[in-house]
């Protein structure tokens, strides 16, 4: 199914942006701010700050308001070595980033938020998400332009990347909406070896990667996560192999980069 828009964005940067706004049955929360060259205290500090402290005005309303379900976009790096494997949506979070421990802080700060009105709160955890456009450390970008662009990479080895393209993960987070019946969801794609997703790159490519391997994080073992995915599958929920996603990430990646170049 491809999801489109009947309306254009609304900008709300502060209180009186609120006129502009009907009340909604559903809410999905994506906004996260980082910034990566502060330290790990400073990185706190401002997710806290940036996600969480500045749209209070925009949180209270939606307590006046209460909406049927809020659903918080959460993360899988909520969870970390110190988790016992495998992981679960019951599981308890132990992060070990900053970034981790700010959402987990998130996820407490909506439960609390609306605690004792008529909201439902989710907490969506997600895993690794390609798409054109994505964050250039995701690694399926990266690997794209190695091999495409001679870039130099770093292939963490001995470690697992669970990925999920973008279109599932839309399908899957609307269904969370209309479906989603529990406190915690854990969406993640089936892990694999990242040595294993860039040989399988290679492969699909017909090229060779600029790549190094190496352990990046020695002594730890990644915890093995147990996805809800079928739990909010549909009929019409798109669904991809690490095949198609390699495909789909080098197929519009060329696509892009033709465009530039006609319009350069």
């Amino acid at each position: 199914m491809e999801w489109t828009s009947s309306v254009k964005p609304i900008k709300i940067y502060k209180k009186e942006d609120l006129n502009q706004l009907e009340t909604f049955d559903y809410i999905i929360n994506f906004h996260w701010q980082v910034d990566r060259s502060k330290s790990f205290t400073e990185q706190l500090l401002f997710e806290i700050n940036s996600n969480l402290n500045i749209h209070e005005f925009f949180w209270d309303w939606l307590k006046e308001k209460q909406p049927q379900k809020f659903i918080n976009i959460s993360t899988i790096k909520i969870f970390s070595e110190l988790n016992e494997s495998p992981v679960f949506d019951s599981s308890v979070p132990q992060p070990l980033t900053s970034y981790g421990i700010a959402k987990v802080a998130a996820e407490n700060y909506f439960k609390a938020l609306f605690n004792k009105t008529s909201t439902r709160v989710i907490n969506l955890r997600l895993g690794s998400i390609s798409s054109l456009g994505e964050v250039p450390t995701q690694l399926l970008t990266q690997l794209f332009n190695s091999a495409f662009n001679n870039k130099k990479i770093i292939v963490n080895k001995g470690h697992i990347s669970n990925i999920f393209y973008i279109d599932e993960a839309i399908d899957l987070i609307i269904n969370t909406t209309l479906i989603g019946d529990k406190d915690n969801y854990l969406l993640v794609g089936d892990g694999c070896l990242n040595e294993d997703i860039s040989r399988r790159f290679e492969e699909l490519s017909n090229r060779k990667l600029n790549a190094e391997y190496r352990d990046l994080n020695p002594g730890v073992i990644d915890p093995k996560f147990i996805s809800d995915r079928d739990e909010l599958k549909s009929s019409w929920t798109r669904s991809y192999t690490l095949d198609s996603m390699i495909e789909m990430i080098i197929k519009s990646n060329l696509r892009n980069s033709s465009t530039i170049d006609t319009k350069s």
